[in-house]
């Protein structure tokens, strides 16, 4: 019996996945020649076969609104890539590297920024391309032997492809790219699918047949696994299979902690595909609205009115629930091509977020006088948030820019930060008496604390937001936030982590910005434990030596108190 293999990527859909290895890599002959004796009539023909099989996959069922959204997404897509490919072929291309050169120089442009969200969206217009090309040539994709029991392993994963092997009954998927923000995550959590990606070079080291575990939550797959590990994995799908049962029905009421205690949960939205998971979840408003994908994909900023529109939009879904808008935050991981930035060497450390927006003012005020005009268009309960401030001149600056643009005082729009600089940590008194509500950002707040760039595999182990380092930074922005009366919430990773949600209750947190698809079990967990009991915990973690003792009282914790083994 071959010997188990453990292979560690990206835990990008949640659940545990048994099954039989199909391994699909697609061969470069495996698209043939295509006649072309009318080019029009062949680029339309493909046209209309793409998008009868998008409608296909979507289906009769409309109910999955964020499946939808990315599919007729991509729709409008192919009309762009054809109409441009039609080009390129009366210029003497032929048909297939026309649409291979219609993409390829949007791909090259997404492909080169740091940015995993940006580069993800990279694969959606490589994602059409091999649909059109399959339409040409009438290649099929591989058919699966046993559905029931197959395990997907690919190089590339698509939104399509996701869709393809969710029909045929796929029960997990592999890839060895891949990103948790990607539109073929999304929708495979959309369709609870057991999914782990950003696994190098899976397809070499496993064969058709290979028996393989799917851990969705710890982004890990095991190979060939022996008994004793099958068993320990089946133990850890029942406990979760309990805990969904738990969560399960939680609706969009505002839950409180047993003994009173009102958290809000809002979510993190970077879309309006994100934001139809929030809503349909059952989220409290929007605890953190990222702009940057909608200054991607194009050759010039957004206008005013484009952002206002968008803007009341969101506004009108969420009805009188709360929207935080986050100025936009470029620079370091985050870089939009045809903005102007500096050459630095260490841009995590340069130019971003308010820094930026400040030395191009023109860009800070479009945004700001579309947030005033959303506003006042729909009376609805708007906030700004501005990224990366590190000191109280930058928020002063903000504030006199706001009330420059406001035509009156009756805009009633409150003005946060996100605390995720040590520099707010330590002015945090101050800072409270300029401010109507503090955001902390988990993800580069830990970075900033331990120095480490948690993207370098060389130093990444540093990186651990359940640290008491981390926990105590949060304690002493929430308790002077409280004293000053003003309003504190988390919405980094750390408050999707369901091991921290007591910990950042007893804290004193009062509201917990999260994943748009963990909405229902951060609800559960709020109303099943009390604040008195979260208040001990965090105690607990906040003298604790590390980061894997503060998650092992954790893990006791939701053990003894609400009678449950968590799979992470």
């Amino acid at each position: 019996m071959k010997e188990p293999l453990r292979l560690k990527g990206v835990g990008a859909s949640w659940g545990i996945a048994f099954g039989k290895a199909t391994v699909i890599v697609p061969k470069a002959n495996e698209i043939e020649n295509i006649q072309e004796k009318d080019p029009k009539k062949v680029l339309q023909l493909a046209k209309e076969k793409t998008i009868q099989l998008l409608d296909t996959l979507i289906g009769e069922d409309n109910s999955q609104k964020e499946i939808a959204g990315i599919v007729n997404a991509h729709k409008l897509m192919v009309e762009g890539i054809v109409d441009e490919a039609f080009e390129l072929v009366k210029q003497g291309e032929s048909v297939v590297n026309a649409i291979s050169l219609a993409t390829k120089k949007y791909v090259e442009l997404l492909k080169s920024s740091e940015s995993a969200l940006i580069q993800s969206r990279a694969e959606d217009l490589e994602d059409i391309k091999n649909i059109l090309l399959m339409s040409l040539s009438g290649y099929e994709p591989k058919k699966i032997g046993n559905n029931a029991n197959a395990i997907v392993i690919l190089p590339d994963l698509y939104p399509s492809q996701v869709l393809i092997y969710a029909k045929m009954g796929v029960r997990g998927i592999v890839a060895e790219k891949g990103s948790y923000t990607s539109h073929a995550a999304i929708i495979a959590r959309a369709l609870e699918i057991p999914t782990v990606l950003g696994v190098p070079g899976i397809t070499q080291t496993v064969r058709d047949g290979d028996k393989i575990i799917v851990d969705g939550f710890l982004g890990e797959v095991i190979v060939n696994p022996d008994e004793k590990t099958i068993g320990e994995y089946l133990k850890k799908k029942e406990s979760f299979e309990v805990l969904k049962e738990k969560f399960k029905g939680i609706g969009d009421e505002v839950v409180s902690t047993k003994d009173g205690r009102k958290i809000l949960v809002t979510a993190n939205v970077g879309s309006e595909d994100d934001l139809n998971v929030a809503v349909k979840n059952g989220c409290d408003g929007v605890g953190l609205f990222r702009l940057e994908f909608y200054y991607i994909n194009r050759a010039t900023p957004p206008s005013m009115e484009e952002l206002a529109s968008l803007f009341t939009k969101f506004v009108k879904k969420l009805g009188n629930k709360p929207l935080t808008i986050r100025l936009l935050d470029v620079g370091g991981d985050k870089e939009v091509p045809y903005l102007q930035f500096p050459k630095e060497d260490n841009p995590f450390l340069g130019v971003r977020g308010i820094r930026y927006l400040l030395k191009h003012p023109e860009i800070l005020e479009e945004q700001v006088k579309a947030i005033l005009m959303a506003s006042k268009e729909t009376g609805g309960n708007i906030r700004i948030m501005a990224p990366m401030i590190s000191r109280l001149e930058e928020i002063t600056k903000l504030k006199e820019i706001l009330k420059e643009l406001s035509e009156d005082n009756s805009a009633n729009i409150k003005l946060g930060i996100m605390a995720e600089v040590p520099s707010v940590v330590f002015m945090i008194e101050k800072i409270v008496k300029e401010v109507d509500f503090i955001s902390i950002g988990t993800n580069d707040l830990t970075q900033y604390i331990f120095a480490t760039d948690r993207t370098n595999e060389n130093v990444s182990y540093l990186y651990d937001d359940m640290h008491p380092a981390v926990l105590r930074a949060i304690s002493e922005i929430s308790n002077k936030a409280q004293k000053a009366g003003v309003e504190v919430d988390v919405c980094g990773e750390l408050a999707s982590n369901p091991l921290a949600v007591p910990i950042l209750v007893g804290l004193g947190i009062n509201e917990l910005s999260v994943s748009p698809t963990r909405i229902p079990l951060v609800k559960w967990i709020v109303k099943s434990i009390s604040y008195e009991e979260a208040f001990q915990l965090a105690k607990e973690a906040l003298n604790s030596d590390n980061g894997e003792e503060v998650r092992e009282k954790a893990r006791a914790f939701f053990r003894k108190k609400l009678g449950v083994e968590l799979p992470f």
